[in-house]
């Protein structure tokens, strides 16, 4: 089950998190319920923990009926990430702004899920420092899994 929480953007647009897994009862009508034509909309999508395979659809019908309107997705989660990758329609025309990863410290093996850019290369080119000994972090997992390429 997914938790939507809507409100109003700084830019007069509307701004939405979602938390949890979207499966097949996932139709976003919170989101559409509150935005008018025309109106920019920006998701944050870090709290999406998984993606069903029936959620796969579900979210895409949902980026249709948001139509022509600015879409901008901010911090998606590994799970909505890795399904892009594999099927890169299923957002429509929205931007991806950044994605929040997992990474590893090499050096003191402390794990951190962090924001990069939604970018070719972020992984390493955007790496982030250990918050525990400062050092350069490694991406956890194969990047072409999450990022484009």
């Amino acid at each position: 089950m997914i938790k939507i929480e809507v409100g109003p953007s700084e830019d007069g647009g509307i701004r939405a998190a979602l938390v949890g897994k979207i499966d097949e009862k996932f139709d976003g009508k919170e989101v559409l319920a509150k935005v008018r034509p025309g109106q920019r909309v920006t998701l944050r999508l870090d709290g999406v923990r998984s993606i069903s395979s029936l959620g796969v659809r579900a979210l895409e019908s949902f980026m249709l009926k948001l139509g022509d309107r600015e879409v901008v997705l901010e911090d998606i989660s590994a799970a909505v990430a890795n399904q892009v990758t594999m099927i890169p329609n299923l957002l429509g025309r929205a931007t991806v702004k950044s994605a929040k990863l997992p990474f590893v410290c090499p050096s003191c093996g402390a794990e951190e899920t962090r924001s990069i850019p939604y970018q070719p290369d972020a992984a390493t080119t955007h790496a982030p420092k250990c918050s525990a000994c400062g050092a350069n972090m490694d991406f956890d997992g194969f990047s072409e899994e999450y990022l484009p390429h």
